[in-house]
């Protein structure tokens, strides 16, 4: 897999949280899992926002006759909006066993498979033999489907902060295995020491 490690002033693995300053568009209340953040810009991924259909659903609208065999558990499994560039694009952020590591040496193979870890258990694949493996049910564990996902330019997304439309949290994998998503905006502001409804009330505030 690749490489976890990230230079201090990178917020991926962490969350961003939408002020209420986005509200009316699609980062309303969005929580957002960054995977990556560089001086080249940022990609993340809204955890919060289930969408219609379920992961099954959209395998088998997809794939049309030549739809592999898919598991009952995947048409019960939601899908979320990750954002909105690349709507046309379907990925999976799954959690790796923690006694599957992956040494360094092995980093542009993991890329060339379509895989990036961000964390060290967490990874993002956009790889079609991944997303067809949780959808047939032959891999198990934490997992969430997505389709599209939030992209930044350089700079872009430290003027945002700036300007006050995002509060950075860091990674708490809790937030994706413990808590529900309708929750987790809620959830991440508590976590940070705000009360959610005050924060709502002031309209926000700059990191």
């Amino acid at each position: 897999m690749a490489d976890a490690s990230h230079d201090a002033d990178s917020l991926a693995p962490g969350f961003l949280i939408a002020a209420p300053s986005l509200d009316g568009g699609p980062f309303e209340k969005s929580v957002i899992l960054m995977v990556h953040h560089d001086s080249d810009g940022a990609m993340g991924f809204i955890v919060n926002k289930q969408i219609e259909p379920s992961f099954g659903e959209l395998m088998e609208s997809a794939h049309g006759p030549s739809t592999p065999t898919l598991s009952d558990a995947s048409y019960d499994r939601p899908v979320f909006f990750g954002g909105p560039v690349g709507l046309e694009q379907l990925w999976v952020i799954y959690r790796q066993d923690e006694e599957a590591t992956v040494p360094t040496s092995e980093l542009e193979e993991a890329e060339t498979a379509g895989e990036l870890a961000f964390h060290a258990h967490w990874i993002l694949a956009g790889a079609g033999s991944v997303i067809e493996d949780y959808a047939a049910g032959r891999r198990g564990g934490e997992y969430l489907p997505l389709l599209g996902y939030a992209g930044w330019g350089p700079g872009q997304l430290e003027g945002e902060i700036e300007q006050g439309s995002w509060l950075a949290a860091d990674f708490d994998e809790s937030l994706l295995t413990e808590t529900a998503p309708k929750e987790r905006w809620n959830a991440a502001l508590t976590n940070m020491g705000l009360d959610p409804t005050t924060f709502m009330m002031m309209g926000g505030g700059r990191a």
